[in-house]
């Protein structure tokens, strides 16, 4: 009869979510790099959420300040070792303009050490990205170049807009999300814990929720940063954070000028918008695991 040995594997090489990253790595590097969020003093949602862990669905916890992280390699130069890292700073409702129940939104980075098995001292920052209304017509995005928010080696602070709950690394930036954004930094937070989700199809610490269809969590869960995007501020004559999505500022400019009625007309752009963003980090996903 066959024996099957069971041996204990070293909590510094466990990859639970098979990434090919340590999960003991994933939380020093979502430690190191977490932001400091800027809240106004009202906010309607108090603070991010905690989530109630092995739930089919999104099950508030607490307003307690969590924030989600995810860690995961992606294709770099020869000569150094990149991992993009996602923060995710969720709520239990979006309760400015057109609000709604469940709120996911995030900034993310793209880190890298000279090799796999350098000191969490030893990453360093290259590029940030900050989501805002991402996917809509109201799309107001951000990224930067770690050293123009002073965030190489640690995280930036992330303007977050009141009841919507858009990141800004710029708060003169904030006006671009359709005029119903505003941002104050009356109230600090930092994280109260740091809980790695880790990957889509090996959820870790209970994130089984990511998989609900009552938010876009699983459009979120790939790569923000493709060679085109990251070139835009990589360069170093970008001295400041740069708009992604200007293509937008057309239709947003009704919005900025007063006419919240025009909400109305974006929603098929929208929807169409969505469904493309979805499907493009699908296939970065795929290509990722390849």
């Amino acid at each position: 009869m066959a024996i099957a040995l069971m041996v204990a594997v070293p909590v510094a090489a466990q990859d639970l979510d098979r990434d090919g990253l340590s999960d003991q790595l994933e939380q020093s590097l979502l430690e190191r790099f977490a932001p400091t969020l800027l809240l106004a003093h009202d906010e309607c949602a108090g603070a991010p959420a905690s989530f109630q862990p092995f739930a089919r669905e999104p099950r508030v916890s607490a307003q307690d300040g969590t924030i989600y992280g995810q860690a995961f390699r992606i294709a770099s130069r020869s000569d150094v070792v990149e991992v993009e890292l996602h923060f995710f700073h969720l709520w239990s409702k979006d309760c400015g303009r057109l609000g709604h129940d469940l709120d996911a939104e995030h900034v993310s980075a793209v880190v890298s050490a000279p090799r796999l098995d350098a000191p969490p001292g030893a990453w360093i920052a290259s590029a940030w990205y900050a989501a805002a209304h991402e996917g809509s017509a109201c799309d107001a995005s951000s990224g930067a170049a770690a050293r123009v928010i002073g965030a190489e080696s640690s995280g930036p602070r992330v303007f977050v807009s009141r009841g919507k709950h858009a990141s800004y690394f710029d708060r003169s930036q904030c006006k671009w999300g359709c005029g119903g954004d505003e941002c104050a930094d009356d109230r600090e937070i930092t994280p109260s814990a740091i809980v790695n989700i880790g990957e889509i199809d090996a959820p870790l610490n209970g994130a089984t929720w990511v998989h609900s269809n009552r938010w876009p969590m699983q459009s979120k869960l790939g790569s923000d940063f493709s060679p085109g995007l990251r070139s835009r501020f990589d360069a170093d004559s970008h001295d400041s954070v740069v708009p992604l999505m200007q293509m937008w500022r057309a239709p947003q400019a009704p919005v900025l000028a007063g006419d919240t009625a025009v909400d109305g007309v974006f929603t098929a752009a929208a929807s169409t918008k969505d469904a493309l963003v979805i499907a493009t980090r699908a296939v970065s996903r795929f290509l990722r695991r390849k």
